[in-house]
């Protein structure tokens, strides 16, 4: 069985977080002892001085975990924004020692971990920084992305993407992306992240995907209503529902 399994997305709102949860369910249905993490998350509420991750905060109540939430979401920004922006803006650094040092932490304790990341994979973390000649400036990566953090923490990806049109494209460049850079994707979620209105894109989509994708369509996750009414963890109990076993089994081997 793999260690754990990073969830990322062709963009932001494609609904990582509500798919993560729903792999967490079934997995702890299927008896397996999982944890989540959020390594980074912007767009926190504050109180009382602090900043609240409500993503975050989901993950860890579906996995019923007691961890501090310095442990589940290491890196906490109250701008709605990239990573490496929301920082700047706050003047707070990008601290990955402690993103190593939590994911450590529950990678030892947890059977499996559901890592969830922030938007896509080309979302920038923090700026690279420190070249000075011209020449190498322009052929230094610019930045540390939330690809370089797959990479990193050595996990392998699932993708979730949107049913209607544009995910073709979406879709198989991240895919791509992902395999050029040698990071393992086990699959793709087409997720119904809203009441669907059952265009002919979102109609061919799902098969159109299974022809030209280099890795399989792990499912098309249907619109909770549970969404709807603010019920997140139902949702995730309704994904839950209709993941299958052999899904569950690409993303655990």
């Amino acid at each position: 069985m793999a260690k754990g399994i990073f969830i990322t997305g062709t963009d932001t709102g494609v609904g990582k977080t509500i798919i993560a949860g729903g792999v967490l369910r079934a997995l702890k249905r299927k008896g397996v002892r999982a944890g989540a993490m959020k390594p980074i998350e912007t767009g926190c509420s504050g109180r009382e001085g602090d900043l609240i991750p409500a993503d975050g905060m989901f993950l860890s109540e579906i996995a019923g975990m007691q961890e501090p939430v310095e442990l589940i979401v290491p890196l906490r920004f109250s701008h709605p924004l990239a990573p490496m922006v929301a920082s700047e803006l706050e003047g707070k650094s990008v601290d990955l020692n402690a993103v190593m040092d939590a994911y450590s932490f529950l990678i030892s304790k947890y059977d499996f971990l559901v890592v969830e990341g922030a938007g896509g994979l080309m979302v920038p973390i923090m700026s690279a920084g420190g070249r000075t000649d011209e020449h190498e400036q322009r052929r230094a990566q610019s930045a540390y992305f939330m690809a370089d953090l797959i990479k990193t923490l050595d996990l392998p990806a699932v993708v979730v993407a949107r049913p209607g049109l544009g995910t073709l494209n979406h879709t198989l460049l991240t895919v791509m992306h992902a395999l050029e850079m040698g990071i393992e994707v086990r699959g793709v979620f087409i997720n119904t992240a809203g009441p669907g209105c059952n265009t002919m894109a979102e109609q061919t989509n799902p098969d159109i995907l299974k022809r030209l994708c280099p890795v399989p369509v792990l499912g098309v996750v249907p619109y909770s209503a549970a969404l709807l009414s603010g019920a997140a963890s139902d949702a995730a109990d309704a994904i839950a529902d209709s993941l299958s076993d052999e899904a569950l089994y690409s993303m655990l081997t």
